[in-house]
């Protein structure tokens, strides 16, 4: 069966080459100049650079990769050193507050000055009045009750200086001033006694009493005159 396989394809192989010759027999002429001009491109010289080779070490390294720890984790700031020109301006505003407290202490102790000084003008000028213009008019009158009735009227007036001089004596903001102050109430004090003991009427006395009330009368008025000067500011 093989060998009958195989002559059959020889009988084939030699009908296409008959008809193959016969094909190439009937062809017609051709003109070789008609024929188109075919000219291959030329070959590049061997001069030209050859194309870089990459080889595996030149190849581009990979990106490293980020880890989520590394992004969240942020960079430290270096902290920056104080310049050298840089000038502390606390202890100046320190200072500057312990002048402002100065100045107002100072301030505020002038002005307690000052007002305590009015109040003591004041308070001598009354004592004054008691000095030289009331107690003239009492010792002038002829009877000791005329002087009683003169005395009592003027006498809450008196009180007022009293009590005048004696707050002055206690707010006064230096030693010096209370000294002045409570000086000013014991004369004024001794100065009162005397003239309500020189205008009583409850003992009959004689002359010599009634000479001896007024001289008490006269001296502490001279005490007064004295006070009076040293308070005149």
């Amino acid at each position: 069966m093989r060998t009958s396989a195989r002559r059959l394809t020889a009988v084939l192989i030699a009908g296409l080459l008959a008809s193959g010759v016969t094909a190439c027999d009937n062809l017609p002429d051709i003109d070789p100049s008609n024929l188109p001009d075919i000219s291959l491109s030329p070959r590049p010289s061997d001069t030209s650079e050859p194309a870089p080779v990459v080889t595996e070490t030149e190849e581009s390294e990979p990106a490293p990769v980020v880890t989520e720890t590394e992004e969240s984790t942020p960079s430290p700031e270096p902290e920056q050193p104080e310049e050298e020109g840089d000038v502390l301006w606390w202890p100046w505003v320190l200072l500057a507050l312990v002048v402002l407290t100065i100045i107002i202490a100072l301030a505020v102790k002038n002005g307690a000055r000052s007002k305590w000084d009015s109040r003591l003008r004041k308070a001598r000028a009354e004592f004054s009045w008691f000095e030289d213009s009331l107690i003239p008019q009492i010792l002038s009158k002829p009877s000791a009750a005329e002087a009683q009735s003169l005395w009592q009227a003027g006498r809450p007036r008196v009180l007022d200086i009293d009590q005048e001089l004696h707050e002055l004596s206690a707010d006064a903001p230096t030693d010096e001033r209370t000294s002045l102050a409570g000086s000013g109430l014991a004369v004024l004090r001794s100065l009162t006694a005397s003239l309500d003991e020189d205008t009583s009427t409850a003992v009959a006395t004689d002359a010599d009493a009634l000479r001896a009330r007024r001289v008490a009368v006269d001296e502490a008025r001279a005490e007064a005159r004295r006070w009076l000067a040293a308070a005149q500011r």
